[in-house]
């Protein structure tokens, strides 16, 4: 693959996956800090669905960042999959392209 071509694919794919990453992570961020409130107990407990209960203190807020990290059943399973696997793709066409580059810098 020339290298202007895998420029360009690796610029397309990482703006789109962009929203996607944080998503992810702001809302697994955002998880952490609230659970870091939350007993030792309770923080390694598995949370409930939306709408499946409250534990005291858990907030709708709190459950719908669950739900946009781990939630969506069937869909969210391989919406997780698909940006794990474009980040992938990332970091191979990111190597892909500094090792063109490093050997091109090399030879002069």
């Amino acid at each position: 693959m020339k290298e202007s071509d895998l420029r360009k694919l690796h610029r397309t794919l990482g703006i789109v996956l962009a929203v996607f990453i944080v998503l992810q992570a702001g809302s697994g961020f955002l998880i952490s800090v609230s659970q870091m409130s939350v007993s030792h107990i309770h923080a390694h407990e598995k949370s409930h669905p939306p709408g499946h209960g409250h534990e005291e203190g858990e907030s709708l807020w709190h459950e719908s960042m669950e739900f946009i990290h781990h939630g969506g059943g069937t869909i969210g399973t391989i919406y997780r999959l698909v940006v794990g696997i474009g980040m992938l793709v990332m970091a191979v066409t990111g190597s892909m392209i500094y090792f063109e580059i490093r050997a091109r810098s090399r030879k002069s």
